[in-house]
């Protein structure tokens, strides 16, 4: 079996959704998704040439042969575009041989995967474009029946900034969680690096006491919306200086969360440490990290407990190395997502598949058509907050190609 050609799509949702197509000379085609980045499908076409012809059965060497094609622009972007090809190559090999990707990962060690439903600041986010600037999608644009225009509303109720008080006030927090909750979800994430009363310098990183205690609020009224039965995380973004993040984590330490994510810029693994060893909560980190060299050290010198990596930047191969690393370690996985349903249904293999992982993040709850991208679906692909795992081979979805066109990216093409 040859590669004979690579090509992508991207749609517009909340983030842009990057899908991957590889086909072969036997008419076996996969499907896989890559992380979001300027000039990603780009990227992607470069390394087409550098597949097309070869056996997609040897993706471990393909891999490893595009890494060292592009050491000297890693990671980042095209560590991105390795992951969305190395996703479709996944399910080609699984279609092939008849074999769930879950399989061809070592067997499973779950049926369904939990999920955690990103909440984000009281209310969900709105449609953002790599540069992380609002839009309006141009399907919104030009939505046409009943159908079209209800999803354009939707999306759009669900956006928010610092004008919206409402939006990012406690009891916008404990609405959202008991929402969510509601859906079937265990566990439910919130931003609390959001506009406050109290904003000082937007520069120095700072927290004031004023602050602090503001965003201990937005966790308080989210624990006390769910009860101690929800599990609960926050999300900081990077914001903070350690000292920042340590006063913030230890106001929080009280509403027993699961993990505190990236209080810190992540490329400085010290500070993260400073941090950890400094409150009760688990520090999680990972998304905008690359290597298992980089999760070693932040398991054995940040003394972390759990990681925060990203599937569509990690990719899903690599990902179960990762995994047995962290595993030596007694270490846990809360895997990072804002993918479309391709994107998670791989993740949720990943998963399945891996013996110390938390959860999956689910981005997209204010998505109208996350669901009816996929072929002949029978139902939410989240059901009660879980994942079924499919035994069917490859990722065990199909694109459905007519219904994903409708939301495709003005200036981009759709698998030309």
């Amino acid at each position: 079996m040859k590669i004979t050609r690579i090509s992508t799509a991207v749609l517009e949702a909340n983030f842009d959704w990057n899908l991957v197509k590889v086909e072969t000379d036997e008419h076996i085609t996969g499907y896989g998704e890559a992380f979001v980045g300027p000039g990603l499908t780009a990227v992607i076409r470069q390394f087409a040439g550098v597949l097309v012809g070869e056996d997609p059965t040897s993706f471990d060497r393909l891999l490893r042969r595009l890494r060292s094609r592009c050491v000297h622009a890693s990671p980042g972007l095209t560590l991105h575009a390795i992951a969305g090809i190395e996703s479709a190559l996944l399910d080609v090999v699984g279609k092939k041989y008849k074999l769930p990707v879950w399989q061809i990962l070592g067997g499973k060690y779950r049926d369904r995967v939990a999920i955690y439903a990103d909440c984000h600041a009281g209310d969900a986010l709105e449609s953002i474009d790599p540069l992380l600037t609002p839009r309006t999608p141009e399907w919104m644009r030009t939505a046409g029946g009943d159908a079209d225009r209800k999803a354009a509303v939707s999306l759009k109720h669900h956006g928010w900034d610092a004008s919206e008080t409402d939006a990012l006030s406690p009891e916008a927090y404990g609405r959202r969680a008991r929402e969510m909750a509601g859906r079937g979800f265990r566990i439910l994430k919130f931003d609390v690096d959001v506009p406050t009363p109290y904003e000082t310098d937007e520069y120095n990183r700072d927290l004031s006491q004023p602050e602090i205690e503001h965003m201990a609020l937005l966790v308080a009224a989210t624990r006390e919306a769910v009860g101690k039965e929800i599990g609960l995380a926050i999300d900081c973004h990077w914001n903070y200086t350690p000292q920042a993040a340590i006063d913030l984590g230890r106001a929080i330490d009280r509403y027993k969360l699961m993990w505190f994510e990236d209080p810190v810029p992540p490329e400085n693994i010290r500070a993260i440490g400073v941090v950890q060893r400094n409150m009760r909560t688990p520090v999680a980190t990972g998304e905008n990290h690359y290597y298992r060299l980089d999760f070693e050290r932040l398991i054995l010198e940040a003394g972390l407990r759990v990681l925060a990596p990203d599937v569509q930047k990690l990719g899903i191969w690599e990902g179960r190395k990762l995994a047995d690393l962290a595993e030596m370690h007694h270490v846990n996985l809360t895997w990072h997502n804002i993918s479309g349903p391709i994107g998670t249904m791989g993740g949720a293999h990943l998963c399945a598949a891996t013996p110390n992982v938390i959860a999956l993040e689910w981005h997209a709850a204010s998505v109208p058509f996350f669901d009816a991208l996929v072929k002949n679906a029978r139902g939410p692909m989240i059901r009660d907050g879980k994942i079924e795992v499919p035994d069917a081979p490859g990722l065990g979805i199909e694109l459905d190609e007519d219904e994903a066109s409708k939301y495709r990216k003005p200036g981009e093409g759709f698998f030309e």
